[in-house]
């Protein structure tokens, strides 16, 4: 079978479905020696995978993702390349591509969160891309042969939105990744926390700063806690967005600038020591697919504080503490539990190291390939 693979969202510039696509990719490789690949790739990947993939056909697809070009001109690129199946790692599907396909769902929070907090753009344009969003991700669930999504949460919300056989959507663990080796001198990681501008003690938050993230309450949790004399800085790793600027805007209102320290995009050889130092990572979203950086923390023995929501008990099981996201109060008291609470932690670094292990990219990569030869019967 020769299976097209969709990379235009390859690597960490496209944050977690990036990192999706380069680890499922890069397994699903070295694994299936029966099944030939070809994978369409941005013209700035081009030359970085033909290198890393000798034995597989890598076309230039140089389309960016939503416009116009995808709808018209990429099912004429894939066309070309007649392969007997596509998968495409999101859902946005060319409504031209009459091929067989399968597609990864990884959350549907566009669903649930809209309107004009969830955008910095005019809202008559919003809207507008909202239906046109809406539209694209029916077609696709509806055309897929097979959907893939990352947990059971995101299996039930998605039937109970769309009339589909249950047996068409199958969950896929994510993996975890291994950062790197965590092993620097006291004087190299303190090189790296200065880099980040970060001052011991703090919290750490990875992701994104889109609204349902919920970063607002963390920030508010953080000033609490201060107020009562318990000092602890919180450091957002995030790379630039066009929420950023709000962000910022948001931490001059509440004046959180002294304990807040935006530090950015980091890589994931620095990221590393940020997860070792912190004293915990605190994942407070409304909503989400799966849950990467929660994982990255308890894989790495950070302590995990994440919101009380049916994914997060899903896949994190007992290797958190939960708190009410919708409760700065609550958010502040679970933190200074875990800060008071020595056994505490530890208890979560060793159950947190138990959990994480059941994350796996080749167990990812041996699901998927299942699913593509289920698909192509």
């Amino acid at each position: 079978m020769k299976i097209g693979i969709d990379c235009r969202m390859y690597g960490l510039k496209h944050a977690g479905i990036g990192r999706y696509v380069e680890n499922l990719v890069t397994e699903i490789l070295k694994k299936d020696k029966k099944n030939s690949y070809v994978l369409f790739v941005r013209k700035e990947d081009f030359k970085n995978l033909s290198k890393k993939f000798l034995n597989v056909r890598v076309v230039e697809a140089d389309i960016p993702h939503y416009s116009i070009r995808e709808q018209t001109d990429f099912p004429l690129i894939m066309g070309k390349q007649k392969v007997d199946l596509m998968h495409f790692p999101h859902f946005n599907v060319p409504v031209l591509y009459n091929g067989k396909f399968v597609i990864t769902i990884h959350d549907l929070v566009k669903h649930n969160s809209k309107g004009k907090e969830t955008t910095t753009r005019n809202l008559g344009i919003y809207w507008l891309k909202y239906f046109g969003y809406k539209t694209i991700f029916e077609h696709s669930v509806r055309r897929a042969i097979k959907i893939l999504v990352p947990s059971y949460f995101v299996k039930k919300d998605l039937l109970n939105n769309y009339k589909q056989p249950r047996g068409k959507i199958v969950v896929t663990y994510e993996g975890v990744n291994i950062l790197g080796s965590g092993k620097k001198s006291k004087e190299e990681v303190s090189k790296i926390l200065k880099k980040y501008k970060t001052e011991s003690p703090f919290v750490l938050y990875v992701g994104s700063v889109y609204p349902h993230k919920n970063i607002e309450r963390l920030i508010k949790a953080v000033l609490l806690l201060n107020n009562e004399g318990i000092f602890i800085n919180l450091v957002v790793v995030c790379a630039r967005s066009v929420f950023w600027q709000r962000l910022e805007n948001k931490i001059k209102e509440l004046k959180a600038e002294k304990i807040v320290n935006l530090a950015g995009f980091v890589p994931d050889e620095e990221l590393i020591f940020l997860y070792k130092e912190a004293k915990a990572l605190v994942f407070p979203s409304l909503s989400e697919g799966f849950g990467l950086p929660g994982l990255e923390a308890i894989s790495n023995e950070t302590p995990l504080i994440a919101s009380d929501i049916p994914v997060f008990r899903e896949i994190y099981e007992e290797a958190a503490i939960y708190f009410d996201p919708y409760s700065e109060k609550d958010i502040k008291e679970k933190i200074k539990i875990v800060l008071e609470n020595k056994e505490l932690r530890e208890r979560l670094k060793e159950t947190g190291k138990i959990v994480s292990e059941k994350f796996d990219w080749k167990k990812t990569a041996s699901e998927t390939i299942n699913v593509y030869n289920e698909a192509f019967k």
